[in-house]
């Protein structure tokens, strides 16, 4: 027998209608040559327990135990025609003409009332993409490198946030194929020739993927916005009528998408990377990639600038989309990669969980592949599960810092202990864990093999980290239980457990050696050696503890530092050998910091990690002086709020129960929503205000000197002795037997 051709290579768009009509377009991989279009039709396909809602269709539906043939309308696949099947299982694999005709067939015998297949028991139904891409065992980007894609960034400069009050002036185009222009409306009625420039220009560019950051929440729904008001038809894909639109995929922010080309928000990738700022020009400034003379305006002034000063915003507007294409490489290559493995479109992954999302696709692919039914969920009652071991044994600051983990221990667990759902016959889920765990630890071994091509080496991180995130799911898709088609909570607590016991010989082993434990936290430990040991010692050391480890795990080095504070368990700033201060933890990144605090904490954590409590004091008396001469501006001691009403709701409430940001929001008479956010400050005289000044500078001092003693030397406080924290912050001038600070030194001390 002749076995059957793998698919052609390339997919990057997958456009699949409820008629069944398919569209695939593929790009060769090299980056060379035009898209390929291939139109296709699929038969709908679902998985299903029972056949009740199809009984209406008598002769017409036929049940076998073979798969459709070319003139069934509507088949019933019997996945197990000898009946050993377990109860509830989702034996048959039900297929029609087309999607929407076997959904509306099915929702014919519904019980009255039913809205939707979702609504119905008993069936498992995947979006009509990832039916294609299953039915015909492909997945997107196979072949293909980050850039072989053409990918095209934009993005808008307007005169206000809302299309109803302002209007787009610039755009910026940018792709990965040398394209670098702006366009340009300077007087209102030069817009509508501008939009279609730009819809002119992405068509004859034809990019496979479309990127800007919140391309979703802003730039697309401001575009469309202002494409209606002239009456331009905004289309942006390349099938049918081509205009984009949006899906509610459960978040606070529509998903949009066009046909034939994939919509990727850098935004979705940056918020999941647990950044202090998601913003643009911050993500930029953290992963190094803001262009050199990097223009920073703010979004009030831009089109101020605009009218005095043109080529600056140019400047601006097309270093924000250089800074989108370099950002889009470090944090959507993940997802890129991701879209090799699983079936779904590429678009949704930066948004997918990577546990229902991701991972369970690939499970119900095995079984479709397999031809088997699929199992039916856990019904074992539901009981609390016991997670990873979490422990601190030191507060203070800690030298000679040194970060040891246990290689993908869960994955390895799973691996190792043969860890699966107890349903999962097929041990699909076993066997992808294992497989992935492998070959990513290969994955990982070649992006840093420096004789390798930069390029390359990248190409075998974005694959690591795509595997990284499908097996790191894979314990939390176990133990998600009923939110989980084939979760179990005992499988989930059998790996916890061994991986409890594994950290505990870890630091058992490590205490032997004489180190002193500061914190493990569920497959990772950092000690400090005491004295200055060198990284060939300490990586030996790590190696021995790794030795005494069960086959298939390894303990291995992750980083050093000079010195450690360690606040509370997964709190903590870390100061590298080469300078850098990285900090881990609520207590030390928020996204409501101020800056003039942020920069205070900064400098006091460098001066505290080298022992330097001169420079710690200095910190603080200089922040207070700069505060109490009005040095900072409002924006520097201005925080971000989420609000957690909209303005109408308030309005009921307010006159019973008033909410300091609420009320400072309604003073200023903003028209906000539920999620949005404000930039507030405490205004002398007046309170909490909304920021609409800042660059004034008519702030409290006595108000934000308060917050820096509270809010942030208080995180100085475990370093410190707490008579020479008191004597530092509290404030109350010099004492008679205050000791000399250039007596004092940063402490800790280990914890029970």
């Amino acid at each position: 027998m002749t076995p059957t051709p793998p698919p052609p290579p390339g997919i990057v768009s997958v456009h699949a209608t409820p008629d069944g009509r398919v569209s695939v377009w593929r790009r060769p991989p090299g980056a060379g040559g035009p898209a390929q279009a291939e139109h296709t039709r699929q038969r709908g396909w679902i998985y299903a327990r029972h056949l009740r809602d199809l009984a209406h269709l008598g002769a017409r539906l036929r049940v076998s135990p073979e798969p459709a043939g070319p003139d069934d309308a509507y088949h019933a696949h019997d996945l197990a025609p000898d009946g050993q099947i377990p109860e509830r299982a989702y034996r048959y694999l039900l297929s029609g003409p087309s999607p929407r005709q076997l959904e509306t067939e099915l929702l014919r015998g519904a019980p009255p009332g039913t809205r939707g297949v979702g609504d119905l028991s008993g069936y498992i139904r995947l979006g009509y993409a990832e039916q294609y891409l299953i039915a015909t065992r492909q997945t997107y980007h196979t072949g293909l490198t980050f850039d072989d894609p053409v990918r095209l960034q934009f993005d808008l400069e307007t005169t206000a946030l809302d299309p109803q009050e302002g209007r787009i002036f610039l755009i910026a185009v940018r792709d990965n194929r040398g394209l670098d222009t702006v366009l340009e409306a300077r007087r209102p009625a030069q817009e509508a020739e501008m939009i279609a420039a730009l819809l002119t220009l992405i068509a004859e560019r034809d990019p496979d993927i479309l990127e800007n950051h919140f391309i979703h929440g802003f730039d697309l729904p401001f575009l469309r916005a202002r494409a209606q008001v002239h009456g331009v038809p905004l289309r942006l894909g390349r099938a049918g009528d081509g205009l984009p639109w949006t899906v509610d995929d459960g978040t606070r922010t529509p998903l949009w998408c066009c046909p034939g080309r994939e919509i990727l928000d850098t935004l979705d990738a940056v918020r999941r990377r647990n950044l202090p700022s998601s913003g643009l020009k911050a993500a930029a400034q953290h992963y190094g990639v803001a262009p050199e003379g990097r223009v920073y305006l703010e979004g009030a002034e831009i089109a101020a600038t605009y009218a005095t000063d043109p080529s600056a915003v140019r400047r601006y507007a097309r270093q924000d989309v250089q800074e989108v294409d370099a950002l889009a490489r470090i944090v959507l290559a993940p997802s890129f990669a991701l879209a090799r493995l699983t079936p779904r479109p590429y678009h949704r992954l930066p948004r997918a969980g990577p546990a229902k999302g991701v991972l369970e696709p690939m499970l119900i692919r095995a079984y479709h592949e397999a031809a088997q039914p699929f199992p039916a969920p856990d019904r074992s009652p539901e009981a609390p599960h016991r997670g990873g071991l979490v422990q601190l044994h030191a507060e203070g600051v800690l030298r000679h810092v040194v970060k040891a983990d246990v290689a993908s221990m869960y994955p390895s667990i799973i691996r190792a202990g043969g860890i699966g759902p107890r349903q999962d016959r097929l041990g699909a889920f076993h066997a992808l864990v294992s497989g992935l765990t492998a070959q990513r630890l290969d994955h990982k071994r070649l992006a840093r093999d420096v004789s390798l091509p930069g390029p390359l080496r990248q190409e075998h991180h974005a694959m690591q980290e795509a595997m990284k995130l499908v097996v790191n799911a894979a314990y939390g898709y176990l133990g998600a239980g009923r939110l989980a088609r084939l979760g179990d909570r005992e499988a989930a607590d059998d790996v916890t457990a061994r991986g409890r016991a594994i950290l505990r010989q870890v630091t058992a082993e490590l205490q032997a050696r004489g180190v002193q434990l500061i914190e493990a936290d569920t497959d990772g430990v950092y000690f400090s050696t005491g004295e200055a040991k060198g990284e060939a010692a300490e990586r030996a050391l790590v190696q021995a503890v790794s030795a005494t480890l069960p086959e298939g795990l390894t303990l291995d080095f992750d980083g050093r530092a000079e010195a450690m504070l360690s606040h509370e368990i997964k709190n903590y700033a870390l100061l590298r050998y080469d300078g850098t201060l990285d900090l881990c933890g609520a207590a030390f990144t928020s996204v409501r910091a101020e800056g003039y605090g942020a920069a205070f904490l900064d400098r006091a954590l460098r001066a505290l990690l080298r022992d330097d409590i001169p420079g710690v004091q200095a910190a603080f008396e200089d922040t207070c002086a700069a505060l109490s001469a009005r040095q900072f501006t409002n924006a520097d001691v201005a925080t971000r709020v989420r609000l957690g009403k909209t303005r109408a709701a308030y309005a009921e409430q307010r006159q019973t129960r008033k909410e300091a940001a609420l009320e400072a929001a309604w003073q200023a008479g903003l028209d906000f929503r539920t999620g949005d956010r404000a930039q507030l400050y405490v205004r002398e005289g007046q309170g909490l205000t909304v920021l609409t000044d800042p660059v004034g500078r008519d702030y409290d001092p006595g108000h934000y000197r308060q917050a820096l003693v509270q809010a942030y030397a208080t995180r100085l406080r475990k370093g410190l002795e707490p008579a020479d924290w008191e004597q530092l912050f509290s404030g109350r001038g010099p004492g008679l037997f205050d000791r000399d600070v250039r007596d004092m030194r940063a402490c800790w001390r280990p914890v029970p």
